[in-house]
């Protein structure tokens, strides 16, 4: 049998376990080391290891549960990243702006005009609504994922772990098809 992936080769236990561990033990040292104005705290290297290894054996079992959900939400938002990217290409050759107010600041830095309103980008002009809908998605991502039954709620509604990026995806591609069809 042709292996298909990197756990054919390490081990589904490597992802498991041992990523984790060392991904711990790396965060942990790198901090420990650069607390303190860069002589690391405490100034042992020897003792920055040992909280390192002993944090990083103590995370581990807590944290290999979510390396599943954590494969899952990767590659959901890839699918999130694709699909923004194509909202942004379609914005741009459909030549879809917002209005933005800016403040106009001469060559010395003095202000000449206050909130003058200029075309920008649909982020630019409504920052706050993009967040809010980037928070949605990502919170939809996580409970796709599984997050919900990793924190140990596994009686969420079965409508909630669609595969949503994928289905957001797919409308905004059907939404840009019909929108560029229906012009003249």
């Amino acid at each position: 049998m042709i292996p298909t992936g990197m756990e054919q080769y390490l081990g589904i236990d490597f992802f498991t376990y041992v990523l984790p561990w060392l991904l711990t033990f790396a965060i942990v040292y790198g901090i420990t080391s650069h607390i303190g104005g860069g002589k690391g705290i405490p100034e042992s290297k020897p003792a920055r290891m040992v909280i390192a290894l002993a944090l990083a054996f103590i995370v581990t079992p807590f944290v290999s549960p979510w390396v599943a959900v954590f494969m899952k939400m990767i590659g959901a938002l890839a699918v999130v990243i694709a699909g923004l990217l194509v909202f942004i290409v379609f914005a741009e050759i459909l030549g879809i702006k917002g209005k933005g107010k800016i403040d106009v600041y001469d060559e010395k830095g003095k202000l000449v005009k206050k909130g003058h309103e200029v075309e920008t980008s649909l982020f630019e002009a409504h920052p706050v609504a993009f967040a809010i809908l980037f928070i949605i998605i990502g919170a939809l991502v996580f409970i796709g994922a599984g997050g919900l039954q990793a924190l140990g709620w596994s009686t969420a509604p079965i409508y909630l772990t669609y595969n949503w990026p994928l289905l957001a995806f797919l409308i905004i591609i059907a939404l840009a098809i019909w929108w560029m069809a229906s012009e003249k």
